[in-house]
């Protein structure tokens, strides 16, 4: 940087310089904010993992004891109901998930933390790798 301080060369500055500077601040910030949905994604989907796995221990509460499920208390429509809009969001997050990350590839390059996709979309692939 000069001796003139950063406003003084900020405001003389040329116009691509300016151009430049505040096209790397929106560059910055559009990354940033896929990197938090995608991140933000990856987290959904596993508490859906999770949450599918604690249903049936939700849907009898009169036996948290035993954990054993209680004919008289159990309702089927209620658990497939219930357990086919958990996956249905799931399934929605994964595709928002392969969608984020394949536009972060394509506006920024590859994305760096892969394998954390991988780990929850198996049969994902970076459209960049190809």
């Amino acid at each position: 940087m000069s001796d003139q301080g950063k406003f003084m060369s900020t405001v003389t500055g040329t116009f691509k310089q300016i151009r430049e500077q505040r096209a790397q601040g929106l560059v910055e910030d559009v990354e940033l904010e896929y990197k938090r949905r995608i991140e933000d994604l990856c987290r959904e989907i596993k508490q859906y993992d999770r949450s599918s796995d604690s249903l049936l221990l939700d849907l009898c509460p009169g036996n948290v004891t035993t954990l054993q499920v209680v004919p008289t208390e159990f309702k089927p429509s209620t658990y497939m109901e219930k357990d086919l809009a958990l996956h249905l969001n799931k399934r929605n997050a994964i595709i928002k998930l392969e969608i984020a990350v394949d536009r972060y590839e394509y506006l920024f390059g590859p994305y760096a933390e892969a394998s954390r996709i991988t780990e929850i979309v198996p049969t994902w692939k970076s459209k960049i790798a190809e």
